[in-house]
């Protein structure tokens, strides 16, 4: 039977941590004495997913407000991420309740199961991390926090794992009829849903998203560039304020995923280009001025949260632009020229390159393209030469795009996989413009793909940029791979562009089909399947940055330690 074991008592000086109304002998005696619980889960919580969860050797944190804060008591509720333990957050939880003023802001920082909090909550409907909370709730109203409304008062926040779990324990508490049971969240290195009602465009209550520009996992910048969009269209339909205030998206630079707890260092990171107290400090900053906006009622206090806020979205709007400018030319919706569905600036751009002809040369020449979502709608549609109505040549190719599988929001890549463009052969658009072909060869689709990677460097944050040149792992453009016999739906359905981190770089290669101009079938077609410029820009942001082998982390200049102690 899961039976709680006897509260361990640990005695921290007063200085360390000032609470309010505790007896006025343990002043005097420069003492505070906290109780922390050994085992937060109840029997019926023992056992999910068939495995017995057991507490780790974590306990509940305890972190009471500032020394002089004043003002109504709020109280921030911090998940651990995957595995670590959870005294690793003690710095940047201080941090965020120093960068709050006009509230006296506690915090406890839960101890999950196994240092695993997706055990307790796997989903939003399995989760029961409710006592967890609650156990820890009742410790800070022991020693001295006065609960008031949850709905008004309690934060969530979470770091990675905890960032999810954070958002699905917000989701199953919503589930009762009491309605929003928190005041808002804090997603850290993580993010809330996709889409629906949790996502941050609906998110019932005010969710900061606030992530790193070095994350080497799935919080990723890239990755986090689909909430950016999100308060993007919050901006342009509700206004800039409201969605800075209640739904800001940041991405803060030169930090990495593992500067959230200091001293523990997570694998496939990337390395930090701050110092760990720098990074500690930008957090509280950016964290603490959300929920400041939110916690006072001081005006004056209230702008100086935004004056926080507003240059850290500024920061983040400057280097997620290329990325998302990319992604646009994969698929843009509303474009509808020439399908209903879209089209692929991308595979226009193609069209040309395959050609060897560019617009300052040929401008008499209008690309079209007709995107498909479906394979089955790229299967039947075949790139055509047509003339406009004042006798300009007009080529329309065709386009679909692949994505990465994202099953339950789990996906780090958001860029295409691959583009699949239908195009004309150089010589059927040299016979379309009445011309002599310009290049006396076929111009490999490999081609393309440089030209993906050109242009992302072109357009790529200045900080991107240096930092590739500099570190990063290139792109080696492999041979491209005929498709046997020339068969349509083999190309459609059967071949794929293959992408493959060797260690040295990032090798590409595309499947290839071409038809003469007296070919019986299709004449004077190309089909490529190449690389999107989007996920170049990932794989210089991310992945081009890791080594072949693991990693090292730990900077030279990390003096943080084990904390000895459970109560702070």
């Amino acid at each position: 039977t899961f039976q709680p074991r006897a509260p361990i008592v640990r005695i921290v000086a007063v200085n360390e941590c000032p609470f309010d109304g505790l007896a006025s002998a343990m002043v005097v005696a420069g003492v505070v004495i906290l109780a922390a619980l050994a085992s937060l889960l109840s029997p019926d919580v023992a056992s999910v997913a068939g495995q017995v969860l057991e507490n780790a050797a974590d306990q509940p944190i305890m972190l009471p407000p500032v020394v002089g804060a004043s003002g109504p008591e709020k109280m921030l509720v911090f998940i651990p991420g995957g595995r670590v333990p959870n005294e690793r957050y003690i710095a940047t939880v201080k941090a965020i309740q120093r960068s709050v003023a006009g509230a006296k802001l506690w915090a406890t920082i839960l101890a999950v199961p196994q240092r695993l909090c997706i055990l307790a909550c796997a989903t939003k409907s399995l989760c029961f991390l409710d006592s967890v909370v609650e156990t820890a709730l009742a410790l800070a109203a022991q020693v001295g926090w006065q609960r008031g409304n949850d709905s008004e008062n309690v934060w969530l926040a979470g770091h990675s794992l905890g960032g999810t779990c954070a958002n699905r324990f917000f989701q199953a508490s919503s589930n009762t009829s009491s309605g929003a049971p928190f005041a808002g969240v804090l997603v850290m290195g993580s993010y809330v849903d996709e889409a629906g009602g949790f996502d941050v465009t609906s998110f019932p209550k005010p969710v900061l998203t606030l992530n790193v520009e070095l994350d080497g996992g799935s919080a990723r910048p890239g990755k986090t560039s689909t909430w950016f969009r999100q308060y993007l269209g919050l901006v342009q339909s509700l206004g800039e304020e409201h969605a800075t205030t209640n739904k800001a998206v940041i991405v803060l630079p030169g930090m990495n995923h593992s500067d959230f707890c200091p001293g523990f260092d997570v694998p496939s990171d990337l390395m930090a280009e701050v110092s760990q107290e720098d990074a500690t400090e930008a957090i509280g900053r950016v964290a603490g001025a959300f929920l400041q906006v939110h916690v006072t009622s001081n005006e004056t206090a209230r702008d100086a949260a935004l004056s926080v806020l507003r240059p850290a979205i500024a920061w983040t709007h400057d280097f997620l632009a290329p990325y998302m400018l990319a992604q646009d030319m994969e698929r843009n919706i509303s474009d509808v020229s020439a399908s209903p569905e879209g089209a692929s600036a991308f595979c226009a751009q193609a069209q040309r390159i395959i050609a060897g002809i560019s617009t300052a040369t040929h401008a008499d020449l209008l690309v079209r393209d007709a995107f498909h979502a479906s394979l089955g709608g790229l299967m039947h549609c075949h790139p055509k030469a047509s003339t406009d109505g004042t006798g300009n040549a007009v080529t329309t190719t065709c386009s679909h795009a692949d994505y990465y599988s994202n099953l339950q929001n789990t996906g780090s890549l958001t860029a295409a996989s691959q583009l699949a463009c239908k195009m004309l052969s150089r010589e059927s658009i040299a016979h379309q413009l009445n011309i002599t072909p310009p290049v006396a060869s076929d111009i490999p689709c490999s081609e393309v793909n440089k030209a993906a990677a050109d242009l992302a460097v072109r357009i790529a944050a200045p900080s991107t940029r240096q930092r590739y040149r500099k570190m990063g792992r290139g792109i080696c453009f492999m041979q491209d791979r005929p498709v046997p016999g020339n068969v349509g739906p083999l190309w459609v359905y059967g071949y794929s562009l293959e992408i493959v981190d060797t260690g040295k770089c990032l090798a590409v290669s595309s499947p290839v089909l071409k038809t003469s101009l007296d070919s019986k079938i299709f004449p004077g077609s190309c089909y490529c399947k190449v690389l999107s410029p989007a996920r170049v820009l990932d794989w210089m942001m991310t992945d081009s940055l890791k080594p072949s082998h693991s990693l090292p982390m730990r900077r030279d200049d990390d003096k943080s330690a084990t904390q000895p102690f459970i109560v702070v």
